[in-house]
């Protein structure tokens, strides 16, 4: 399949969850999403309701990330996260599981967080950073089945931050075996571009998450590395 460059901004949910981001920083993220076309504008939660605002007349989606990067909030903490972020505008959630517990093999406890987060949900889509390169092939495989048990509508190699490491052709390839109608795969971590797009959208992935959103679909040189 040739890819054009309108076909990959619509797959790429631009990203800006840095801390020192400010308001004219998130106002650049939202116009960048509007002149490119790309997919979804990714935030901090506290951004959701400004830039629910800003894109309320547009087709870009608001995307956000809870339990992000740590995971190690109690679960009840996510849900109401998750929920305070739909009722403020968010309609994407990104949400990083316990992989402290994965590690442990608790695994009824994971699959008790992960189903409370899936019904916390409610009706907007929800995602999961599996952080895989911190993982044992064993608990790659158990997380990964678990998140689609759970119902998960995108599984996600990494946050792109830590110990998740970036997205390549292999990773993108072993979430695509687990992939069903209900559940797709999104990609991200050091996604830089044109050609790294093309690569992981063939492997399998529907999204890509990239805070070189403008560089990827431009050419230019850029430092983002989510």
């Amino acid at each position: 399949m040739t890819y054009t460059t309108d076909d990959i901004a619509g797959r790429i949910q631009h990203t800006e969850v840095t801390p020192t981001a400010d308001r004219e920083r998130i106002d650049e993220l939202c116009d960048e999403c509007l002149e490119y076309g790309f997919d979804g504008a990714m935030v901090q939660p506290c951004w959701v309701p400004h830039v629910a605002e800003r894109l309320a007349d547009s087709e870009v989606t608001v995307c956000t990330a809870v339990g992000f990067p740590m995971g190690g909030d109690r679960p009840l903490t996510k849900a109401v996260a998750i929920r305070d972020a739909v009722a403020a505008g968010a309609e994407e959630i990104d949400v990083m599981p316990n992989i402290g517990f994965v590690r442990s093999g608790n695994d009824q406890a994971v699959r008790e967080e992960l189903e409370t987060i899936v019904d916390a949900a409610g009706d907007a889509t929800v995602k999961i950073m599996l952080e895989l390169a911190a993982l044992s092939p064993e608990r790659r495989e158990f997380l990964t089945q678990a998140a689609v048990d759970a119902g998960f509508d995108y599984i996600k190699n990494s946050s792109g931050w830590g110990a998740g490491g970036k997205a390549d052709v292999e990773t993108v390839s072993f979430l695509s075996e687990y992939a069903t109608p209900e559940t797709k795969v999104k990609a991200s971590g050091g996604i830089k571009t044109f050609e790294d797009a093309v690569e992981l959208l063939e492997a399998g992935a529907e999204l890509l998450g990239a805070s070189s959103g403008v560089e990827i679909v431009t050419g230019e040189v850029g430092e983002g590395e989510y």
